[in-house]
């Protein structure tokens, strides 16, 4: 598979274009997370000029909008034009019993506990009524399942549920190293690239939840280059970390608080890491010497500095 992070950054500010990673093939693509219509528009522009193409294999991996507004607009035009579709998400509903289990509460009915999956989750469930309505194919993106050529890794049931239960029995924004437990148990997905790169795709998860780090050469930084995830990940890979290729989703123009990469990049460059690859600079495109077919220019690894001097 071929990958490119969409950028529609431009220094904008303001607008949280949000998450938006393709891999792809001859025949097949798979779109990891849609943050924004104008990712979706891309999309289009992509399937337009790369008629082979006619699998399509959207994977949500959470709930938060800066992942999936784009979304319906996507399933809208590939319905229109009669895309063979698979829709990929936690469905969440499918585990209520195991997580009534986990929430042990006698006076809680399944009935109410359905209503609260639904209202914590509501753009997921948006997603897949729609998905439903087209009659498109919906699956249940647990661990081990496979997409395409690629396949969920994370999170496991037992962390995806217990991220639900937490999720329905506090009132008040409950967070996991950080993060909120709707990013904590983002769906995280591995693939094969063309020049046999393995590449992690997290969304914002948070770093607990992702395991086996060392076996991948390319590794996407959760929640848009979020300081603090980032060194929890470079900790956990430890002096391997300065042999990998990280990528960066940073969409927004935004600082620390709700992810963001400003304070990152200062960091990478004082511990001497190489320069991650961050869609603040433009679309990333792995391999780097894969030919666009978006019509922006795409960018090249830098180095702070050279390990071998340190």
């Amino acid at each position: 598979m071929k990958l490119k992070a969409l950028s529609h950054y431009d220094g904008d500010m303001d607008t949280r274009f949000g998450d938006c990673i393709l891999l792809y093939d001859s025949n097949t693509l798979i779109v990891y997370d849609c943050g924004h219509t104008k990712h979706s528009e891309t999309i289009k522009s992509f399937l337009q000029s790369t008629p082979s193409v006619s699998q399509i294999h959207i994977v949500i991996s959470h709930n938060d909008s800066d992942h999936t507004d784009g979304v319906i607009d996507l399933l809208d035009y590939l319905n229109d034009n009669n895309y063979n579709t698979s829709v990929y998400s936690s469905l969440y509903l499918k585990h209520t019993k195991e997580v009534m289990e986990l929430l042990d509460d006698d006076r809680r009915t399944k009935s109410a506990t359905k209503e609260h999956i639904l209202e914590n989750f509501d753009n997921i469930a948006e997603i897949i009524e729609k998905a439903e309505d087209y009659s498109f194919t919906i699956v249940d993106a647990t661990v081990d399942t496979t997409v395409a050529s690629a396949k969920i890794v994370g999170p496991t049931e037992e962390e995806f549920v217990a991220v639900v239960a937490q999720a329905i029995k506090d009132d008040t924004v409950t967070q996991i190293e950080g993060e909120t437990v709707m990013n904590a148990a983002s769906i995280q997905l591995k693939s094969t690239l063309t020049d046999e790169k393995v590449v992690l795709l997290c969304g914002d998860a948070s770093p607990s939840y992702l395991h086996d780090l060392d076996s991948y050469d390319i590794i996407q930084l959760p929640h848009h280059g979020q300081l603090d995830d980032a060194k929890a990940i470079f900790q956990e890979l430890g002096d391997s970390a300065y042999r990998k290729t990280f990528l960066i989703s940073d969409n927004t123009g935004s600082a620390g608080n709700s992810g963001g990469s400003v304070k990152l990049k200062s960091y990478m460059q004082e511990e001497y890491y190489t320069a991650a690859l961050n869609t603040q600079d433009g679309v990333i495109e792995l391999p780097d010497d894969v030919s666009s077919h978006i019509g922006i220019q795409t960018q090249r690894r830098t180095y702070y500095g050279d390990l071998g001097s340190i």
